[in-house]
């Protein structure tokens, strides 16, 4: 009669779509841990294994929707060489992802091969373990869908696909000079995500040198302020890690 109401119980899980419930119950009763268990304690047991894995199942969706160009960067992997001029005392503070909260934005600057991408990466999987919803593209794939979709007449959501996630990373940011239609872009994402969200910007060149390749007007001083108000800033350095 027991294991009649087990069975009826492990079939309810999965009707109900609590697979892992059904699971761990089934691993209690093969390994004969069930009957020293009290009600509080195979509740707690069996619960937990359901949230644990509803917890990873969320931050591997999280990280397929991200699109990240290094599927292996962890902040645990990186490595601190002197020539690296890695900020350790910053890259903890991001670690806490308390600049996702507080919708601060990242500035990594640095030659081809320096690294940011991979920190960027790396920082964006951990946004993803922190239940945050994150988006990697380059610069070039952000002007290229919004051009590809104005043609189209749909540019609201391409808009959207840029402003929603909680942490936008954007790859070889000014790589080259916009023009007016895409400086206009940028300047009507960062608009919406400026406090709001964060944004990971990953460039060869430093601030300074961003307002001439944005056109060197108004414009520009913009969406330089919109970026660089409330952002974190770190310049790595060293041989190329290609």
């Amino acid at each position: 009669m027991e294991n009649e109401h087990l069975t009826r119980i492990i079939q309810r899980f999965r009707e109900m779509r609590l697979p892992m419930m059904a699971e761990q119950l089934i691993s209690l009763i093969e390994t004969n841990e069930l009957p020293v268990l009290s009600s509080i304690e195979l509740l707690d047991r069996i619960s937990e294994a359901e949230l644990l894995s509803r917890k990873n199942n969320t931050v591997e969706r999280f990280r397929r929707k991200a699109g990240f160009s290094q599927s292996n960067a962890r902040l645990l992997e990186l490595r601190y060489s002197p020539e690296r001029n890695l900020n350790k005392s910053l890259i903890q503070q991001l670690q806490t992802n308390d600049y996702v909260q507080k919708h601060r934005n990242v500035i990594l600057l640095g030659a081809t091969g320096s690294g940011k991408s991979y920190l960027a990466n790396a920082l964006g999987h951990h946004a993803c373990e922190g239940f945050h919803t994150v988006l990697y593209a380059r610069m070039f794939e952000i002007v290229g869908d919004l051009s590809h979709a104005r043609l189209m007449g749909d540019t609201r959501r391409i808009y959207q696909r840029f402003i929603q996630p909680d942490v936008l990373i954007i790859d070889d940011f000014l790589i080259y000079h916009l023009n007016e239609q895409e400086i206009i872009d940028l300047f009507k994402i960062m608009e919406y995500r400026q406090g709001r969200s964060s944004t990971i910007f990953c460039s060869q060149y430093d601030p300074v040198e961003w307002h001439q390749r944005l056109g060197g007007d108004p414009l520009a001083e913009s969406i330089i302020d919109r970026i660089i108000s409330n952002s974190h800033k770190m310049i790595l350095s060293g041989d190329s890690l290609r």
